[in-house]
Parts: C-alpha cells; sequence; structure tokens
C-alpha cells in the first residue's frame, strides 16, 4: 500500500504541482476509501468520484493524468496477404503453431485471425526503471511526503542508492539514461528535487544538477573497480578521441536545408552586423541562430590541418570570441551547459571540497591558501585549493592585472604565454574581481562581461575543447578535475593533458596515462570524506 500511495502522490504532484497539502491528502484518502488498490485502478476513477475536492479545469486534468497512467501503448497492425505462388507451400507464420497453419489458398482469410491484431511495445529498462523510495534515507523520504528539499548530505546519499540500483541493469549507463531516470523523478516530486528559482520556478529542465551527481557517482564506481568500457558506435566501429572526451558534435555535417554557399552568405552576414554592430551584436537574436546554423562551418576551420591561428579565426569569426559565443559553442559541441554546470557543482561540492583539505591538508602549499580562507572567494578558494594540492602554481592559469587595465595594457605589461590563461582585473583578485580576460597564443581574445571568477573559469575552460587545445602542464591536474568532477565530462580512456617529462627517466613516455592517477586519488578520497 505504501508504493500505492507513493505513485498516487507522484501523479497528483506531476500534474497540479501548485495543489495544497490538505487537498492532495484529501484526495488520496477519498480514492483509497474508494477502494482504490493500485494505480491500475485508475482508469476506473469518475468525475463523481473526486468532484467535491477541486475545480472544474483542475479535475479534468487529473483525470486525464489517471487516464495516461494506465493506457498501455500498442499498435495495431493489418497484415496484408502475399501474392499467391504458383506452388503451394506451407508457410509458417511467428504467432502460429505448425499444426495450425492454413494452406497459402486459405492464408489471406484466416492470416488476420491467427495472429492478435495488437503488438505492445516493449520498453527500456530506463522507462520501466522503479525507483527504489523505500530504500532511501529516512530524511529524503521525510522531505519528500512533505513537499520539501532533503540535505545535501540526505541528496547524496539518494544518490549513491540510485547509482547502485542503476548499474544492476547496466554497469555504465548513458547519459541518455540517466536523463530519463532523473526526469520521472522530477516529475514526482518536483518541489524536492527539481531544479527551481528563488520564486520556485523550475529552471531550464529541472534535472541538470540531479543528473551531473548521478553522472559523477557512476563514473566515480566505476573508476575505483576493474570495469573499463569503451563505447562504440552503431555500425560497430570504436569512436575517435573527441567523442571519448564528450563531444557530441566534433565535426557536423551540414543542416539539411543549407549548402556550404548558403552557409557562407550567412557567416558573411554575421560579419556585417559585427562591422556595424561590433562586439554588442552577440545579444541579438539573429546571431544566435545564425552561429547555430554556421557551426558546422566553424567546426570545419578549428579542425583543419594544420591548425589555423586564432588570429585568423578571430577574422572569421569574431562573435565566437565573446563570452556568450564561447560559452555557446560549447553547448553545441558537448551538449553541456558550461557555466550552469560550474555554478551546480560548485554549489554542490565547493564547501566539501574546502572542509576535506581543512580536515587533511596535503601540502605546505595547501596550508597556506587555507590560510587565506576569510579573504577569498569561494570558488577562486576552492581552485587555489586545488592548485595546491597538486603542486600547480596559479600562473600556470590564472594572471591579474591592474582593475583599470585594458586589452593593449594587458599584452604589453603581461608576458603571455601561447597556451590559455584566465587574467582577473582588480585591486584585490580573488577578494574584488572587476572584469576578466583570457589570453591565447600571447594575445588577449575575449573580455568578460560578468564580474565574477566562476564566469571566467567557464570561459577559459571553453577554449580547451573549442580549439581543440591540450591542457597546459602547469595546471593539467587542475583542469582535468575540473573536467571531471564538474564539468562531468568523464572519459575512461585518454586525456586532454599533455605529456610530461617522466622524473624517473628524465624523457616523455610513448603513451598517455588513461586518466591523470593524481586526480582519480583525490577523486576517490572525496568521494569517501563525502
Amino acid at each position: 500500500m505504501n508504493t500505492v500511495l507513493e505513485d498516487l502522490r507522484g501523479i497528483i504532484l506531476r500534474t497540479l504541482p501548485t495543489i495544497s497539502k490538505d487537498t492532495q491528502q484529501a484526495l488520496m484518502d477519498n480514492l483509497l476509501n474508494s477502494g482504490l488498490e493500485s494505480t491500475q485502478d485508475l482508469k476506473y476513477v469518475t468525475q463523481e468520484d473526486i468532484t467535491d475536492l477541486l475545480p472544474a479545469i483542475q479535475l479534468r486534468k487529473l483525470l486525464e493524468a489517471f487516464k495516461k497512467e494506465t493506457e498501455v501503448v500498442t499498435l495495431d497492425l493489418e497484415i496484408l496477404p502475399s501474392p499467391i505462388p504458383a506452388v503451394s507451400t506451407p508457410l509458417v507464420l511467428p504467432c502460429s503453431s505448425p499444426s495450425s497453419v492454413p494452406s497459402v489458398s486459405n492464408q489471406g482469410s484466416s492470416s488476420s485471425e491467427d495472429c492478435g491484431p495488437s503488438f505492445q511495445i516493449k520498453k527500456t529498462w530506463p522507462e520501466t526503471f522503479q525507483i527504489p523510495w523505500t530504500t532511501m534515507p529516512v530524511d529524503v523520504r521525510s522531505a519528500m511526503a512533505d513537499g520539501k528539499r532533503p540535505s545535501p548530505a540526505a541528496r547524496r546519499q539518494m544518490v549513491r542508492v540510485l547509482a547502485d540500483e542503476m548499474r544492476k541493469y547496466e554497469l555504465n549507463p548513458k547519459r541518455s539514461q540517466c536523463v530519463t531516470v532523473c526526469q520521472n523523478i522530477i516529475r514526482q516530486y518536483p518541489q524536492s528535487f527539481a531544479d527551481l528559482r528563488d520564486n520556485g520556478q523550475v529552471l531550464g529542465n529541472g534535472y541538470t544538477s540531479l543528473l551531473i551527481q548521478l553522472k559523477n557517482r557512476i563514473e566515480n564506481l566505476n573508476r575505483t573497480t576493474s570495469f573499463r568500457q569503451h563505447r562504440s558506435s552503431g555500425d560497430g566501429l570504436k569512436r575517435g578521441p573527441t567523442d571519448t572526451y564528450g563531444c557530441t558534435r566534433f565535426q557536423p555535417d551540414l543542416p539539411p536545408e543549407e549548402t556550404d554557399e548558403t552557409v557562407e552568405q550567412k557567416r558573411q552576414r554575421l560579419d556585417e552586423i559585427y562591422h556595424r554592430e561590433g562586439v554588442n551584436g552577440v545579444e541579438r537574436v539573429e546571431v544566435k541562430q545564425l552561429m547555430e546554423t554556421t557551426f558546422c562551418i566553424q567546426r570545419r576551420q578549428i579542425n583543419a590541418l594544420p591548425a589555423p591561428a586564432i588570429t585568423d579565426l578571430r577574422g572569421q569569426w569574431p562573435y565566437l570570441f565573446t563570452q556568450k559565443g564561447l560559452y555557446a559553442h560549447f553547448e553545441l559541441l558537448t551538449d553541456i551547459n558550461i557555466l550552469r554546470a560550474l555554478e551546480l557543482s560548485m554549489e554542490e561540492c565547493g564547501r566539501i571540497i574546502a572542509e576535506f583539505f581543512s580536515n587533511k591538508p596535503s601540502n605546505a602549499d595547501v596550508r597556506a591558501v587555507l590560510s587565506l580562507r576569510s579573504d577569498l572567494e569561494l570558488f577562486f578558494f576552492v581552485i587555489q585549493l586545488l592548485m595546491a594540492h597538486f603542486s600547480e602554481t596559479q600562473e600556470g592559469l590564472i594572471l591579474f592585472a591592474n582593475a583599470s587595465s585594458t586589452a593593449a595594457d594587458v599584452e604589453r605589461t603581461l608576458a603571455l604565454p601561447a597556451t590559455p590563461r584566465l587574467i582577473l582585473l582588480g585591486e584585490k583578485p580573488g577578494i574584488c574581481i572587476q572584469q576578466w580576460m583570457i589570453s591565447f597564443e600571447g594575445q588577449i581574445i575575449c573580455a568578460g562581461i560578468q564580474p565574477s571568477f566562476l564566469s571566467g573559469l567557464a570561459a577559459v575552460f571553453a577554449i580547451f575543447y573549442t580549439f581543440n587545445v591540450e591542457y597546459q602542464a602547469e595546471a593539467a591536474c587542475t583542469l582535468e578535475f575540473i573536467q571531471r568532477r564538474f564539468i562531468g565530462i568523464n572519459p575512461e580512456k585518454g586525456t586532454k593533458g599533455g605529456r610530461d617529462v617522466s622524473k624517473r627517466t628524465g624523457k616523455v613516455p610513448q603513451k598517455k596515462k588513461t586518466v591523470n592517477t593524481r586526480v582519480a586519488s583525490l577523486l576517490k578520497k572525496l568521494m569517501d570524506f563525502e
């Protein structure tokens, strides 16, 4: 009966999310008192059964939901007779036994009787997956019952239980399979698990943060066992390394309605807008649409060998070198909203990472960063801790400049390396950031519009994927940790970090490590700490 109650509550909340708790309870009591024993009985509920409890429109919505909940999807297939061959040969149909097979001469009239007209569509396991609510922590079940949000600790425990249950069906569920499960959870208990704004509205698709947590948990479990899986494409050929690194559209084809000529015309249209409106044109809806349509040719030019100079690409695609352009390109490339992923991950585990290092400082550099904790923004503080733990210098990823510096000033006063750097402008960088810039190939290529460290970190990280750049050795561990823990790109094979010189032999190894061992070790320790 508890399962029936949970299912019934989920259906009501999905259909009428704003319903009061008293009305919800009255509905369930009324239905149970009427003899409801399972969700399949919902098809027998009529308007008269609950007419006094809901307004007319809400009543119709709920009855429609009850109807859909008990529907079985079927296909009505008419089996047409085949032309009668010259030689009469018995034909065995899948639904007939050999003894009951009619001769070909009367097959046309009897085949529809032998074979049932309806065939149920077999659903995939994520669609039929039952959330193990009964084994969830008490705090989670209590929050669900009250329509409240569970504590972060209880939610993490829920994700652990969920991941363990899903791995009984498949050791390494695909992202799409995880999405299906997360969607079902959000539909049942939006108040408890959906991503919500301060005003209670659902943020985006509602399941992004839960999906990131779930995928990270599954990847961590797989990493700590001997299990390794390299997915193959449908035709049996192994995917390339770009797919392994989460690029779902590394080199897409032209849109069906476009040709090389029409796409080039759209690029020229972007050029016209830029020369007329400058960088502010990136806010136009037309620019967003044109950048999406021309994404295929952007990738073609970026992926060309030898790789084109950044200066040349900026001349061709000026709007790509904006904060909004980098975010959008990264999302088209990986299906990940990078800024949102970073925000959610930092909110979820930023303080946990800080607490972990506070309890177990791994070296003197970490202790030095901890001494500055009260002065630093949390997100900046976490990245500083990670770099200190991996013995990577801050200059390997982040540079600082005066708050009033222009791009020309920065290029003139700082020795900008060829690899990407995030440049923070402010009187007290890390405490009060007034602006940020990104340098690449020794020049400033982008200036941010949001004066926050996290928005700059998202943009500089997008550079590595957008332009096929390996992580520089000076910050490779920190960047791979960001990739795996915060962004959720968790390949089992390969690394974007460059090959380091071996401390033992003094030579560059011929083969890259599958996963950075120091990153994997920290991920495991954090998982145990949580």
